[in-house]
C-alpha cells in the first residue's frame, strides 16, 4: 500500500503544513518499537515479536518522515524499542529512505540504538553505509545471571562481540548499564564498569533500576518480591560509578550520562536544553514552537493512520511558560553545567526570587553558585529530586 495523500480539511492538521522556522530544523528523532522480548523493567513504547509488521511499519515512517521539513538536521536519533530488530534489508530500506527526503549539517551526529542481542555486523555495515556514526548499545550488564533477571536476550560474552564488531565499522559507540540492581554490590559494579576499559569506549549511560507504573518490575515489588535497595548502598554504588568512570576520563556531564571531552550525545543535550525537535514513527513525541505532539503509540493503529493519509497525533499540548520554565529548572540541573541564569531569567524567573535559595543550598555544599549558572555539585547531585523541588516556582 503507498502513502495515500494528505488529509483533506477536517480530517486533522497534516504536520509538514504547520509553520516551520528555519531555526527549528536542526533535530529530528525517529522511533521503531519493535523488540525480541519485552523487558520486565522497561516502560518505553515498545512491543515484542510483530515482524509481520516491520515491512509495512517502514514504510509508514518513512511517510511521515517525508511531510517532515528537509533540515538539515544536526542530530538525528533512531530509538526504540530496538530499531536493529529491523533486517538488514528493511534497516537498508529505511536509511535509503530517510537520506532521499532529509538533509544533513555539517559535522552531523546520527545515532542508532542497539540491543547486543539483535547485533549482527551485516546490520552494523548498513547503519554506517547510511550515514549513522554513533551507535548506543543496551548492554545492561556484564553477569550472565543479572541479564537473566532483567530480560535480556543477550549475555556477557555476546555483549564483548557486539562492542567488538560496532567498533570496525562505526567511529563512536556508548554502552548503557544499569546499577542498583537487588543484591548488586560495589565489587560487581566495578566489573560492571571493566567493560567501559575493555573495549576503550569515549561514553556511558549508567542508569539506576527504577520502578516503572505497568511494568512487570513494578508489580512484582508491589506483590513483596523485589524492593528497592537500601538508601546508602545506592550512594555508595553512585560513588563507584563516578570514581571508576572518571578514572577512564569520562566525566559526568549529566545525571546518568558520562563522556570524554566531545564524546557527549549532542541529540540528548539538544534535549536536554530544551532545544526544538522533530519526530516521527509510533509514540514519537516533537516538540515545535511550544507545540508538543505524542503520535500514536499502538504501531498497527500508527501503521493504518500513516498510510491512510492522516497524521496519527494523539495528543498534542502548548507549553505554557510555566511548563517551559520548569523543564529549564528539570533538565538544566541534570547537566554538569547547571542552569543559566539568563535562560531563567528570559523564562520570566527572577534571581530575587531563586538565588536566596540557592545561596542557601550553596552553604549546604549541594550546589555550585556563580553570577551566570547554578548547577549541583555531586554531593547534590544524589539529592537531585529534592534540590529541584526547592528551586521549582511555587
Amino acid at each position: 500500500m503507498l502513502c495515500r495523500r494528505r488529509a483533506r480539511k477536517g480530517q486533522g492538521p497534516a504536520l509538514s503544513r504547520r509553520p516551520q522556522p528555519e531555526a527549528l530544523r536542526v533535530h529530528l528523532y525517529l522511533h521503531v518499537p519493535y523488540c525480541a522480548a519485552k523487558c520486565p523493567y522497561c516502560d518505553f513504547n515498545s512491543v515484542a515479536g510483530k515482524d509481520q509488521e516491520h515491512a509495512r511499519y517502514v514504510q509508514a515512517l518513512l511517510c511521515e518522515v517525508r511531510r517532515l521539513p528537509r533540515g538539515p538536521y544536526a542530530t538525528v536519533f533512531i530509538g526504540g524499542g530496538t530499531p536493529t530488530m529491523l533486517s538488514a534489508r528493511h534497516l537498508e530500506q529505511l536509511l535509503e529512505g530517510i537520506n532521499r527526503h532529509i538533509t544533513l549539517a555539517p559535522g552531523y551526529e546520527w545515532t542508532c540504538e542497539a540491543n547486543p542481542g539483535s547485533a549482527e555486523a551485516e546490520r552494523f555495515r548498513v547503519l554506517a553505509a547510511g550515514g549513522v556514526n554513533r551507535l548506543s548499545l543496551g548492554v545492561q550488564s556484564t553477569h550472565d545471571q543479572r541479564l537473566r533477571f532483567l530480560g535480556r536476550v543477550h549475555s556477557a560474552s555476546e555483549a564483548d562481540q557486539a562492542v567488538a564488531m560496532a567498533q570496525r565499522h562505526v567511529p563512536r559507540i556508548s554502552a548503557d548499564l544499569i546499577m542498583g540492581l537487588p543484591g548488586q554490590d560495589a565489587q560487581e559494579l566495578r566489573e560492571d564498569l571493566r567493560f567501559y576499559q575493555r573495549h576503550g569506549l569515549g561514553h556511558a549511560s549508567v542508569y539506576h533500576l527504577t520502578y516503572e507504573p505497568g511494568t512487570e518490575f513494578h508489580a512484582r515489588r508491589g506483590r513483596g518480591e523485589l524492593a528497592e535497595i537500601d538508601p546508602e548502598l545506592s550512594r555508595e554504588l553512585f560513588d563507584v560509578v563516578w570514581d571508576g568512570l572518571a578514572a577512564l576520563g569520562l566525566e559526568a556531564y549529566e545525571t546518568s550520562n558520562f563522556a570524554r571531552p566531545g564524546e557527549e550525545s549532542r541529540h540528548n543535550l539538544a534535549y536536554w536544553h530544551g532545544r526544538d525537535y522533530q519526530a516521527a514513527g509510533a509514540g514519537a513525541v516533537s516538540t515545535v514552537a511550544g507545540l508538543r505532539s505524542t503520535r500514536e503509540k499502538h504501531s498497527g493503529r500508527y501503521i493504518e493512520r500513516i498510510l491512510d493519509g492522516q497524521d496519527a497525533i494523539w495528543r498534542s499540548e502548548t507549553l505554557s511558560a510555566a511548563d517551559r520554565l520548569t523543564e529549564a529548572w528539570m533538565l538544566g540541573l541534570r547537566l554538569g553545567g547547571g542552569v543559566a541564569a539568563a535562560q531563567l531569567r528570559a523564562l520570566g524567573d527572577r534571581d530575587s526570587r531563586w538565588r536566596p535559595l540557592a545561596v542557601a543550598l550553596a552553604g549546604e555544599g549541594l550546589v555550585a553558585l556563580t553570577p551566570d549558572r547554578v548547577a549541583l555539585t555531586r554531593a547534590g547531585r544524589v539529592l537531585q529530586d529534592e534540590i529541584t523541588v526547592r528551586l521549582l516556582p511555587g
